[in-house]
C-alpha cells in the first residue's frame, strides 16, 4: 500500500513514569514504550522473529509499540511515551545519507573502476518547516535553545535562559487502527542546528529549522502489525 503526505505527522514526545514488571504485572494500554531494562532471564517482552534474516532481540533504550495486556515479568521495565502533535508543522524533510572509503589498488587496473566499501555509519538530516504559532509549547522549547524567552500569564513572570536540548520526535508514515493492516512509525530524535523565523510583509509567517538525526538515542522505523486488543 502506498501512502501519501496526509497520512503522516509529526509528534512530540513525553515520558511517563517507568513501569516495573513483577507477578501479574500487564499494560493497561497500547503505545509506545521506551525499553528501560530486560529481565537476565525469563523476560516476559517479545522476542525476535527468527525467520527473519539478522533478526536480533529488542535493547535497552529502544522505542518500540507494545499493546494492552503486554506481560512484564520480574526485571523487566518499560516507559510510556505520550504524543502529542506538533500543530505548526507542515513538512518534514528526511535525507539519508551513507559513506563508502575507497579502496581501490592496482588489482583493479583491469577492471577501470573503483573498488569501494560501505561505511560503518549514515548520516540523516533534514530540514522541517511550518508556521510560526503564538502559544505552542514545542516552538517555545525549539525558539529557546537560541535565545532566551520571558513569558507573561498576567500573574507570574517567568524568565527561560537559553537552553540546548535534544528534541525527541515520532514520525508517522502511516497511522492506522483496522485490524490486520501494518502501521509505519519512525523514532524521531534529533539535534536542531539552525532556526529561521521570517516575518514577511503579507503572508503566513514561516518558521523552519535544520536538523541532524542524534544516533545515540535510538532512531530507527517501527512497523506493526495491528491486532485486536483484549477486551477489560
Amino acid at each position: 500500500m502506498k501512502v501519501g503526505g496526509k497520512d503522516g505527522k509529526l509528534y512530540k514526545i513525553k515520558a511517563g513514569e517507568a513501569i516495573t514488571g513483577g507477578s501479574s504485572v500487564a499494560l493497561e494500554k497500547s503505545g509506545f514504550y521506551r525499553i528501560a531494562s530486560i529481565a537476565s532471564s525469563g523476560s516476559s517482552l517479545p522476542t525476535p522473529d527468527t525467520s527473519i534474516e539478522g533478526a536480533k532481540g529488542i535493547k535497552v533504550g529502544q522505542v518500540v509499540h507494545l499493546w494492552k495486556g503486554q506481560a512484564l515479568a520480574s526485571g523487566d521495565s518499560v516507559i510510556p511515551l505520550e504524543l502529542t502533535l506538533i500543530s505548526f508543522v507542515t513538512d518534514v524533510g528526511n535525507s539519508k545519507q551513507g559513506t563508502s572509503h575507497d579502496v581501490t589498488s592496482q588489482s583493479n587496473l583491469e577492471s577501470g573502476v573503483r573498488e569501494y566499501l560501505p561505511g560503518a555509519f549514515s548520516e540523516a538530516s533534514g530540514t522541517i518547516n511550518g508556521v510560526y504559532e503564538v502559544g505552542s509549547v514545542a516552538q517555545r522549547e525549539l525558539l529557546n535553545q537560541f535565545q532566551e524567552i520571558t513569558v507573561d500569564d498576567g500573574t507570574h513572570i517567568t524568565r527561560l535562559p537559553a537552553k540546548v536540548t535534544n528534541q525527541d520526535y515520532m514520525l508517522s508514515r502511516r497511522e492506522t487502527e483496522t485490524v490486520g493492516e501494518i502501521a509505519t512509525w519512525e523514532h524521531f530524535p534529533v539535534t536542531v542546528e539552525s532556526i529561521q523565523t521570517d516575518k514577511p510583509m503579507d503572508g503566513a509567517q514561516t518558521f523552519n529549522f535544520n536538523y541532524r538525526v542524534d544516533g545515540g538515542n535510538f532512531p530507527g522505523v517501527i512497523e506493526y502489525t495491528v491486532v485486536a486488543e483484549p477486551s477489560d
